[in-house]
């Protein structure tokens, strides 16, 4: 019996080694839990590289899928502009996308808000880290994007030639690598008149009230669809919410703490936001979060801007095998009055984001270590405003408050 308690001892041992070595080359810490409230911090951040992925060109019409084509999109890194001070939690990314031929389609630069950072398990066992930004920017289209108005939406003729997208970009480290490799998946959309048109902000009109647009990748094992697994929770107590403070002189802009939070989001109703009734491709919901420090976050019962929550089905990743495995991807945007305790005074918000539902299984890093599950479904928002402060719709913006809840 001794002998048979030390040799699976022993077992135990190599298997956490093993478990050990395969987590060491994943950094873990992001350096923006566990502060005080509306204490300041500067997130810390991997080296990400330029990469290239190939990505799905989705006409959406009426809420269902009008074209889709294959391309190819080039992430290069950028700096920040001479004399600025880069943000505590952001990068600049040029996003090229290209046809078979090379020939260039679309061009902008991106800004990448960072959201959050998790571990997740692959089909093998083997743990990925991966962190998560939120983009938003202008893309200009080029002779070989197409004709109007599918693949190229009829609105950039009136604003410079010119149409701002919003979504999110997953990097997944591979922890079992030295250094580690990465993986990707990633989305942008821009959609239809009521949304990212909205009257009373710059780029305001009656451009394409009945369509939208996203690229997203990888394209391989993607199949884009309207009617998608939706959100909706009760309550739930995963995960935070975070901001930014104002530094003494020299002011500039830096991060604070995540506080952690709990929210509730009720389905309201299935619609089409965008087109004629049919596809119900959009959610609209209430949703209400509750900070540990005060923060309050909730739609108003006639929201000004936008009806509350609102998300828009895009489609399954189906390769179990590949990152993010097997997963349901949405756009989402949303109006809420939001009380930052930092700030101490209320106003209404526009967020913009993404949600997905599935893929590999996810666990919680606390304090840089590892910890309990995650639930599947993952919500991420970040504001929209100008440098200014002020509230902003259609147009390239920085964030002041991030959004990350599960459920």
């Amino acid at each position: 019996m001794l002998r048979c308690c030390k040799v699976l001892f022993v077992l135990f041992l190599a298997l956490l080694a093993l478990e050990l070595r395969s987590a060491a080359q994943c950094s873990f810490t992001d350096n923006l839990d566990g502060g005080p409230c509306c204490g300041l911090t500067s997130a810390t951040l991997p080296v990400f590289s330029n990469f290239g992925t190939d990505v799905a060109d989705i006409c959406w019409k009426d809420c269902g899928v009008n074209q889709v084509l294959l391309a190819r999109a080039r992430w290069t890194n950028i700096p920040f502009p001479v004399g600025s001070m880069p943000p505590c939690d952001a990068l600049l990314m040029r996003l090229d996308i290209v046809n078979s031929s090379s020939a260039l389609m679309w061009r902008g630069q991106m800004r990448l808000q960072y959201s959050r950072t998790w571990l997740v398990t692959d089909t093998a066992g083997l743990l990925h880290q991966v962190w998560r930004f939120l983009l938003n920017g202008d893309l200009r289209p080029f002779a070989a994007a197409g004709p109007q108005p599918c693949p190229v939406p009829p609105c950039v003729g009136a604003n410079g030639n010119r149409a701002h997208f919003t979504g999110y970009l997953d990097f997944a480290q591979d922890c079992s690598i030295i250094p580690g490799a990465f993986e990707y998946s990633w989305m942008l959309t821009h959609a239809c008149d009521a949304i990212d048109h909205h009257a009373g902000f710059p780029r305001a009109g009656a451009f394409h009230a009945r369509r939208s647009y996203s690229f997203v990748a990888p394209a391989a094992g993607f199949v884009p669809g309207p009617i998608q697994p939706t959100e909706g929770t009760p309550f739930s107590p995963f995960e935070a919410v975070r901001g930014h403070g104002l530094t003494p002189p020299p002011v500039t802009t830096i991060c604070t703490f995540e506080e952690p939070s709990s929210h509730s989001l009720f389905p309201q109703q299935q619609v089409c936001f965008c087109g004629l009734p049919g596809n119900n491709q959009f959610l609209i919901a209430d949703l209400r979060v509750n900070g540990t420090c005060g923060t309050s976050i909730a739609n108003p019962p006639v929201g000004p801007l936008l009806p509350g929550y609102v998300s828009m089905g895009l489609g399954s990743w189906t390769n179990p095998n590949a990152y993010p495995g097997v997963q349901a991807l949405r756009w989402n945007v949303g109006g809420y009055d939001y009380l930052d305790p930092c700030v101490g005074i209320p106003r209404h918000e526009i967020f913009y984001g993404v949600t997905t539902i599935g893929g590999y299984p996810a666990t919680q890093l606390v304090g840089g270590m590892p910890g309990g599950p995650l639930p599947p479904i993952f919500i991420d928002q970040a504001n929209s405003q100008l440098s200014t402060g002020a509230t902003i719709m259609n147009v390239p913006f920085t964030s002041l408050h991030v959004l990350n809840l599960n459920h």
